[in-house]
């Protein structure tokens, strides 16, 4: 496992929030050894708990802004000023290679750049807000697509992530993307039958016209 999820994992169980790691992170997780590089770090994380993980890392030196759309971002600085327009929150800290903020007419708003090229310090971290029922883990996109958390979170040396079927899920909506395509066919290979099925259900929900990994 490398240093980096060993760091930000070392902050986030202090947080008393529930977290998974997600992306390709996850995927690594799942097959045991570092596929590709990857751009930053991906947490998973649910709804009624945004405003705690905001303080906590904003406690933690980190800046936090939310997504709007359109490259524009809103800095949080004020957790009652939220704009809660799209379900990602980035926090990093100041000087981070990897974010360029540019100036914007909107009151605490920017226009964000940013820069894939392999994060190597624990300088930047995205969250990804999700909903979940007493049992069950919902796919953003579609909350009827569901999958029982015992079999949505899985652990790596007690590393909580997101299971290989939801995280690749989530990487159907870009295929073209060379580190997506790769993810899906080191993964897809490794899964248990079940998990292959719970995917191919899905797919086939979410993209009825069909969709070049439905099989």
């Amino acid at each position: 496992m490398n240093n980096l999820i060993k760091q930000s994992n070392e902050l986030l169980k202090q947080g008393g929030f529930e977290y998974a790691y997600c992306g390709g992170q996850a995927i690594d997780m799942f097959l045991g050894y570092e596929s590709r590089v990857h751009g930053d770090i991906d947490i998973c994380a649910y709804w009624n708990e945004r405003d705690e993980i905001i303080r906590f890392m904003q406690s933690r030196g980190f800046l936090v802004y939310e997504m709007l759309g359109g490259g524009r971002a809103h800095r949080i600085s004020d957790i009652s000023k939220q704009i809660r327009e799209k379900r990602n929150i980035f926090c990093f800290k100041d000087g981070c290679p990897l974010v360029k903020l540019y100036p914007h007419d909107e009151n605490d708003c920017c226009l964000i750049e940013f820069f894939h090229v392999g994060q190597t310090e624990f300088d930047f971290i995205e969250f990804l807000f999700n909903d979940r029922s007493e049992t069950c883990f919902e796919y953003a996109r579609d909350r009827e697509i569901k999958l029982e958390i015992e079999k949505a979170v899985l652990y790596a040396d007690g590393v909580p992530y997101l299971a290989p079927e939801l995280s690749l899920l989530y990487k159907s909506t870009d295929t073209e993307r060379e580190g997506y395509r790769q993810d899906f066919e080191l993964a897809y290979g490794k899964m248990t039958e079940d998990r292959r099925s719970w995917l191919q259900s899905a797919l086939k929900r979410l993209y009825p016209q069909g969709h070049v990994w439905i099989r």
